[in-house]
């Protein structure tokens, strides 16, 4: 398997002519192949605007790495587990999960979280049925319900829930320029109000229903620079959810459900490059997008001017001390060529010295050129 697996990823990459763009988490050694064992932590604190939120989300993973490679596309490689938990005022998650990287260009990531609201700033908020004619999910809504009385049926409240979120990172980099695809799918199985089949998911910004299935992708074209300290590009974001008859109430419009959701706009980066192995390697991280379709943020609640804005700090690390690099061995060791070292001969003792033999007659010079040639 390992002797198949590594040249079909190598194969793949050479036909792509691309190689790998920096590591989505920052966590790919820069300088050769990763060790065998990792624990590494990556936590995004960041602040949002349209909608408002304030989240810290983390991992925490053990990698064991799959094979050696030289290959920038293939080096780094891994499986790992691990816990992921996020916090924010309004929600805690958290739960194991999985993650499968078999080349430095592709993860395959897995998660199954536990999900408590806590009845805080306006969240959760849930409805009896998807039909976007029948339910207001606004920033002015929510504000609204939040500041009913407690026991109001239309005000937030708290409840827990699990959701189960699978996805894909594909990153690629031609030169100073990389591309990035982070996509995403989950089903949440929440506690509802009696009575309700769908809840406003902020983390998400969409309607989703309950046992039901959503989708978010990002993708990034990206410009890297300055040693890949700076990275500057586009991002562009869409979102939706699914839903089935169980979602909707008895005579509701099943064709009204909402529609996907699009942003797009700049993204800048710039990380505090620290050694391979570093325990603390710190990126600030601004997104400025502009919605193109949205239920509520293109005029209808939000003016369409307004931008959703991301300001963050991304901190990676490992936390097992990095091993000492191999020292290259010296020139003047190594052998000249593949055949070993010829073994010196041992010195010859001098033989003694020969009496002079008793001087013989000189031959007698031809006379001719002809009579001194063999016959």
């Amino acid at each position: 398997m390992r002797r198949f697996l590594a040249p079909s990823l190598a194969a793949l990459a050479a036909l792509v002519t691309l190689s790998t763009a920096q590591d989505a988490e920052a966590q790919a050694y820069r300088d050769g192949p990763p060790p065998q064992h990792r624990i590494v932590y990556n936590d995004l604190t960041l602040f949002r605007w349209n909608p408002l939120g304030l989240i810290t989300d983390a991992r925490f993973v053990y990698r064991y790495r799959l094979y050696k490679s030289e290959s920038v596309a293939l080096r780094d490689n891994f499986i790992g587990i691990g816990l992921a938990p996020s916090l924010s005022g309004a929600f805690a998650r958290g739960g194991p999960t999985i993650q499968i990287q078999p080349a430095s260009f592709l993860q395959l990531w897995a998660l199954y979280e536990g999900i408590a609201y806590f009845g805080a700033f306006n969240f959760l908020q849930s409805y009896p049925t998807a039909d976007a004619t029948k339910v207001n999910y606004s920033d002015t809504e929510l504000a609204r319900r939040g500041d009913l009385e407690k026991g109001d049926p239309q005000k937030n409240y708290s409840t827990t829930g699990t959701q189960l979120i699978a996805g894909a990172n594909l990153q690629f980099k031609f030169g100073p320029v990389a591309a990035r695809n982070l996509f995403r799918f989950g089903r949440p199985d929440m506690k509802l109000r009696q009575g309700d089949r769908v809840f406003y998911d902020i983390f998400y910004d969409l309607l989703v229903g309950d046992g039901g299935l959503w989708y978010s992708n990002d993708t990034d074209l990206l410009f890297q620079g300055l040693d890949n300290r700076l990275s500057v590009g586009l991002r562009w974001t869409t979102g939706q959810a699914f839903y089935n008859d169980d979602h909707f109430a008895p005579g509701n419009d099943k064709t009204r459900a909402p529609g996907a959701i699009h942003r797009l706009g700049p993204i800048a980066a710039w990380t505090f490059k620290k050694p391979d192995g570093a325990g603390l390697e710190p990126t600030l991280l601004l997104v400025a997008n502009w919605w193109l379709k949205s239920p509520y943020r293109t005029g209808q609640d939000v003016s369409q001017a307004v931008p959703y804005i991301i300001l963050a700090l991304n901190i990676t690390g490992d936390l097992l001390p990095a091993p000492p690099k191999e020292k290259a061995e010296p020139e003047a060791t190594k052998p000249t060529s593949s055949e070993p070292p010829a073994t010196p001969e041992p010195a010859k003792e001098p033989e003694p010295a020969k009496e002079p033999a008793p001087a013989e007659p000189a031959p007698a010079a031809p006379a001719s050129p002809d009579a001194a040639s063999p016959q």
